[in-house]
């Protein structure tokens, strides 16, 4: 895809960017999130022992379904955790079994969410976080919906830092801010990208 200007309204990049994914048809998504899913076991999955855990989103709207992920994730015994949203602006993460992930309730935002009562896992005991967002660029910056929950997570674990999205959401370039917490990798439906470069395999 085409560079975008850096200096470019972030604003109008979501609107953008959400307008084109939103146009992706249903079958061709749900085609892509079986693919990325297989991308992923082939890059990421193998890097994570039996029972480590790993962080998951659960899509919403048109983002790129996590449920084929979480299904080799937990073929491979590894534990899957989603995220709420806590008073300070971070995401907390709960442990949630593979076959409860689809029935994950409307929380804030109208995003699923597991369970208050669900066991928390500590940011440090992530192995990896799968992180959404509308454009992820070739340096792993990404453009989220603008809330700044992940960039305020981010920080806080050193578990790998995995973008996931459509290839067509993969851009040269995105505009960026100082407290803009860049991915590791980005895995789409045909490849899996270096991102921030801390990763090597």
């Amino acid at each position: 895809m085409a560079i975008h200007d850096p200096s470019s309204d972030k604003a109008t990049l979501r609107r953008d960017a959400r307008a084109r994914r939103d146009a992706i048809s249903d079958e061709v998504r749900h085609a892509a999130a079986h693919a990325a899913a297989q991308v992923a076991s082939r890059s990421v999955l193998p890097i994570l022992a039996p029972g480590a855990v790993i962080g998951l989103y659960a899509s919403m709207r048109s983002e790129l379904s996590t449920a084929p992920l979480a299904a080799l994730a937990a073929a491979r015994r590894i534990e899957l955790a989603y995220p709420r949203t806590a008073a300070d602006h971070t995401l907390v993460f709960h442990k949630v079994a593979v076959e409860d992930a689809a029935a994950l309730a409307a929380g804030r935002f109208g995003i699923p969410e597991p369970s208050p009562d669900a066991e928390i896992i500590p940011l440090e005991q992530l192995a990896a976080i799968v992180v959404p967002a509308l454009l992820f660029d070739r340096s792993g910056y990404r453009l989220g919906w603008g809330g700044g929950w992940y960039d305020a997570t981010l920080p806080r674990t050193h578990a790998l830092r995995v973008g996931y999205a459509l290839e067509a959401q993969l851009v040269d370039a995105l505009p960026r801010a100082p407290h803009d917490e860049p991915v590791d990798v980005i895995v789409t439906e045909l490849a899996t990208h270096q991102g921030a470069k801390r990763w090597t395999r």
